[in-house]
């Protein structure tokens, strides 16, 4: 499937959707979610801050939600809560790949791979 200038160009239909671009492809969004489907708006890489011409009841498909999360909801308790967590339960959460700084390039170019899954690290030496 494509992006072709917002738009998604698949016949595919989706459970949940991380909406990364943000306002200017939400709306289409909407077409490719399943019922009871949810889409998570977390991402503005559109360059586009506001939902403009939107309307809820129109907009957003009968049985599907819309969510949001936001990073900077960040408190020290809530990274103690979750560290206790990961020590409590013993999650394995190591990085998928760690780079030094001065391979940034091919931190980025492993990124944008069909290779990449999870988070990668790039720490300076």
């Amino acid at each position: 499937m494509f992006d072709n200038n917002n738009v998604l160009e698949t016949k595919e239909k989706f459970n949940k959707i991380l909406e990364l671009v943000g306002p200017v492809s939400i709306k289409d969004s909407f077409s490719y979610i399943k019922e009871y489907g949810i889409i998570c708006a977390t991402g503005l890489l559109g360059g586009k801050w506001y939902l403009e011409d939107f309307d809820p009841t129109r907009d957003i498909k009968n049985n599907a939600y819309l969510t949001t999360f936001y990073s900077g909801n960040v408190s020290k308790e809530r990274i103690n809560s979750m560290l206790d967590y990961i020590e409590k339960y013993k999650i394995d959460v190591k990085a998928e790949k760690i780079f030094s700084l001065d391979e940034i390039a091919e931190a980025h170019k492993y990124l944008d791979s069909s290779s990449a899954f999870g988070k990668v690290i790039v720490i300076n030496k």
